[in-house]
């Protein structure tokens, strides 16, 4: 019995090494060898030096002997010989002489449990839904996994304490079987009771906020997927440095049908109420820009943060108020109120404008949100076709499916969103319209490290409904910049007036491909096209679109990556400039 024991356990514990050097031999007998057991078997040779002595060959092949029988273990057989002789070569060379013996197989299969033993109904499904079962081969690893098999299923049935005691392994040569017994303690199975925060003194966060994000029932028979998703819930309020939600050490009562009622007592140690961001940008066109973000949360007590951020940039000035109530109509369903004022300065339009909104915002899942909502503005702009005063009433709906695997600096996945936004105008203009606009990226590693990545942006927009001479400037579609098509100016691609002067399109259409290799772990280099096309008619193509091409440099950083690029049109107008750099945080999607 011990010796196959140790057999099972060495076969799961010996890690495959590297292929072996020539020093030792291998010669395969008996009636049980096969092309994948040569093949295995050679595969799991040490890589030794070529030997100078017998000695040193004789170690050499006593190493090799242990690696084969290992493997051989590994694949259910449990029996074989391996002869190893020293050949009086020049240099020596150790040779071994296997025989792997026959593949072992599972007679019986065996759960037992202790007192008390988990319900009927928990008992049928381990014993009919048990991945291994007599007959099948005697593999070590799936005789393992099932331990932890047996062991998540309980859990999952409401026994949070069980645990496999024991693993008793039993061979018989002549039979060529094993037979396996699992000795099994489910522990109680347990039903949630009260769920309690720290006292409020200790926490400026409300408890009946709290309480909303507790995804079971009292009374429910305890899950660990429950308990997991409650502490997720917790983690994504970013308001704690230490949010923990475990079972109580001890119960606090029993049911009538026998189950341990156990509280679940949670641990919070919240973050600082105040955080303060800086951040800046830079291109050869639209100059420099600086922004400071002040946030305060936990501003009502209930989980919302208040963000105020200012922007100092040489065509754009602007201070925007967000007031962020997530949960506010229960787990995922938001509030969000945003406020604005605005000045532009470009080379298409200046504009002044006070704006004013709210959302309701549904998180549906880790990957999924949407929202929609009104805004309301008030604007002053001057562009190519004149100077008025507008009331614009807006309507909007917008989603975002995110499947990358992260979200500032994504190297395998897809995302897509997209916003349909109809509006009236009042004022100097009455016009009613839609906007639409819609993007999809892509990420593909061509290595296991995501240090060679294949990045791919596709974009579309198009307003109905109205010329593009009777539509807001800031509604009208505009392409070229470090946001959109780089090597053109900010608005540079698209209709112009005969001085030049940027007008904006009813229509949008972008593409772009990057090829991404971080050199080191913080560094990168970078090498794209990109393309685009801003129309007058409802929909654009890229049969006038305009092309760019360019180098960059990542550097990695908590906060996303810090982004160098500088790029050239490569069909440029005469309005363009021959090279364009920017400067800026994140990647450029």
């Amino acid at each position: 019995m011990a010796r196959y024991t140790t057999a099972l356990i060495a076969a799961v514990l010996l890690p495959a090494l590297p292929a072996a050097a020539a020093s030792v031999q291998v010669e395969f007998t008996g009636d049980y060898v096969t092309g994948d057991i040569e093949q295995a078997v050679r595969d799991a040779l040490p890589d030794e030096s070529t030997p100078e002595t017998q000695l040193e060959a004789r170690r050499q092949g006593r190493r090799a002997a242990d690696a084969v029988r290992g493997k051989l273990n590994s694949l259910g057989h449990y029996d074989p010989r391996i002869d190893l002789s020293i050949e009086s070569t020049e240099p020596p060379a150790a040779r071994l002489r296997v025989d792997p013996g026959p593949s072992f197989s599972l007679e019986t299969v065996t759960v037992e449990f202790d007192t008390p033993a988990p319900r009927e109904e928990s008992l049928s499904e381990i014993r009919q839904d048990l991945p291994v079962r007599a007959g099948r081969p005697a593999i070590p690893s799936e005789v393992i996994d099932a331990e932890r098999w047996i062991t998540s299923t309980l859990r999952n049935e409401g026994y949070p304490f069980a645990e496999v005691r024991e693993r008793r392994v039993i061979g018989d040569r002549e039979a060529e079987t094993l037979a396996v017994t699992y000795i099994v303690h489910s522990g109680p199975r347990v039903q949630l009771g009260e769920t309690t925060f720290p006292d409020g003194e200790e926490l400026v966060t409300k408890t009946k906020y709290l309480h909303q994000l507790v995804p079971y029932e009292e009374g429910e028979i305890y899950s660990p997927d429950a308990l997991s998703a409650f502490n997720t819930r917790l983690a994504e309020t970013r308001m704690f440095k230490v949010a923990r939600a475990s079972l109580a050490d001890e119960p606090s009562g029993t049911t009538e049908s026998g189950d341990e009622i156990r509280d679940v007592h949670v641990t919070l140690t919240e973050r600082p109420r105040h955080t303060i961001a800086f951040g800046a940008s830079y291109s050869t066109n639209e100059g420099a820009g600086l922004n400071a973000e002040f946030t305060r949360r936990n501003l009502m007590r209930r989980g919302d943060t208040l963000t105020t951020e200012l922007t100092m940039a040489e065509m754009k000035q602007a201070l925007d108020v967000t007031w962020r109530r997530p949960n506010q109509f229960g787990y995922g369903r938001g509030l969000v109120l945003n406020t604005a004022l605005i000045q532009e300065l470009t080379d298409a339009y200046d504009r002044q404008a006070f704006t004013l909104g709210a959302a309701f915002e549904v998180v549906q899942s880790p990957d999924f949100t949407y929202s929609y909502g009104v805004n309301g503005e008030l604007a002053h702009e001057e562009d190519e076709y004149g100077e008025r005063d507008l009331q614009i009433l807006s309507v909007f709906a917008d989603g975002r499916l995110d499947k990358t695997d992260s979200l500032l600096d994504p190297r395998k996945g897809w995302r897509l969103n997209g916003r349909v936004e109809p509006s009236y105008t009042f004022g100097d203009e009455t016009t009613p319209y839609v906007r639409s606009v819609a993007q999809i990226s892509a990420y593909f590693p061509f290595d296991e490290a995501r240090k060679f990545v294949l990045a791919g942006r596709f974009k579309a927009g198009a307003v109905t409904g109205a010329s593009a001479a009777n539509l807001p400037v800031d509604t009208r579609f505009y392409s070229g910049g470090g946001g959109s098509v780089r090597g053109y100016a900010y608005q540079g691609i698209g209709p112009r007036a005969e001085d030049g002067t940027p007008l904006g399109g009813k229509s949008l259409i972008e593409a772009s491909l990057e090829a991404r290799y971080a050199i080191r772990e913080k560094i990168g280099v970078v090498a794209f096209v990109d393309a685009g096309n801003v129309s007058t008619e409802e929909f654009s193509d890229f049969n006038e679109a305009r092309y760019g091409a360019g180098i960059g440099v990542r550097y990695s950083t908590p906060a996303g990556p810090i982004r160098l690029d500088v790029a050239a049109p490569l069909n440029p107008t005469d309005f363009d400039d021959p090279v364009q750099v920017y400067i800026s945080i994140g990647q450029a999607f």
